[in-house]
């Protein structure tokens, strides 16, 4: 899977090696070289690993029943998230326009949406508008 990051700027692409290892990097695109490879993917027996870019700063990837994120500018990932359970080991992810809120698929097929703080706040907002 390859995605640019919202301003088309920043090459991503994620996936699985030969001997199972998933594998996140940013490409130099002029160069078609490898410019930052991303620290903290596991080992899978196929399958794709999701992932997306928000705000032109983070990277989240669905891996080994978990959400992970990455600082764009730093290779070590920043933290991760198993969304309280029920998550299947690669799941789908996507980012709002806004990056303030995450879709990610369940095993049960349906969807839990991680916020931040903007993200609680817009919520709040639209459930007390719908009131």
């Amino acid at each position: 899977m390859m995605a640019y990051d919202a301003d088309g700027t920043r090459l991503f692409s994620c996936g699985t090696n030969k001997e199972g290892e998933s594998y996140l990097v940013e490409w130099n695109d002029r160069e078609v070289a490898v410019k930052r490879t991303y620290h903290g993917l596991g080992k899978r027996p196929g399958g794709v690993v999701q992932f997306d870019t928000t705000k032109n700063r983070f990277l989240a990837a669905g891996e080994e029943f978990m959400v992970k994120f990455w600082d764009m500018d730093n290779e070590d990932i920043l933290t991760i998230t198993n969304a309280e359970g029920g998550l299947p080991a690669s799941p789908c992810i996507r980012f709002n326009k806004e990056g303030v809120l995450l879709a990610v698929s369940t095993s049960d097929d349906s969807i839990k949406v991680l916020a931040n703080a903007d993200g609680i706040r817009l919520l709040r907002t639209l459930e007390n508008s719908a009131s």
